[in-house]
């Protein structure tokens, strides 16, 4: 009986310690990547202020200045539903969103012919883009203007100010 029972919890250890080295053999430890979209949504009115409705044609540009300028970016829409003003779009679902947001960028929406004024600048949701550079450590830089990233099996005879390693072998 004792046999049959240390043979049972012996069978029970031996299954958990199987499912956790194979979980740690099937885990992944990938990142997705930043997606270069941002969700855009809108209010249209006429110019007694009556919400549109039905299917228009929308146009977007991205521009570094808020006035003037030539358009960095752009993306057409073609019969975009608007319902009660409100309609939704995904900016860079059409053309690739690949600009580096590293300084103020301002949004100029075109419904029809009809060019809206003033442009809008664009906040916090296409700057989140510039966290992609944290991910790679791009840029990262110290007091006197370097950084050295490296790794080693032994310490350096004289490290140097700005410089990071990683050891190996211990």
């Amino acid at each position: 009986m004792i046999k049959s029972k240390q043979a049972f919890f012996r069978a029970i250890l031996m299954t958990i310690l199987l499912l956790v080295v194979m979980s740690c053999g099937f885990s992944n430890n990938s990142y997705a990547a930043v997606p270069h979209l941002i969700n855009y949504q809108g209010r249209l009115t006429d110019k007694d202020g009556k919400p549109l409705e039905g299917a228009y044609d929308l146009t977007f540009r991205i521009y570094d200045t808020e006035t003037a300028g030539a358009s960095i970016w752009n993306e057409a829409y073609t019969g975009v539903i608007i319902q009660k003003g409100v309609f939704s779009v995904i900016l860079g679902g059409v053309k690739a969103l690949n600009l580096p947001f590293d300084k103020q960028y301002y949004l100029e929406i075109q419904v029809g012919s009809e060019v809206m004024n003033p442009r809008q600048r664009i906040t916090s949701a296409g700057y989140a883009i510039r966290a992609e550079k944290a991910e790679t450590a791009e840029g990262i830089v110290n007091a006197t203007g370097g950084l050295t990233v490296e790794t080693r099996t032994s310490d350096p005879a004289s490290p140097a100010t700005g410089q990071l390693w990683l050891r190996t072998d211990q």
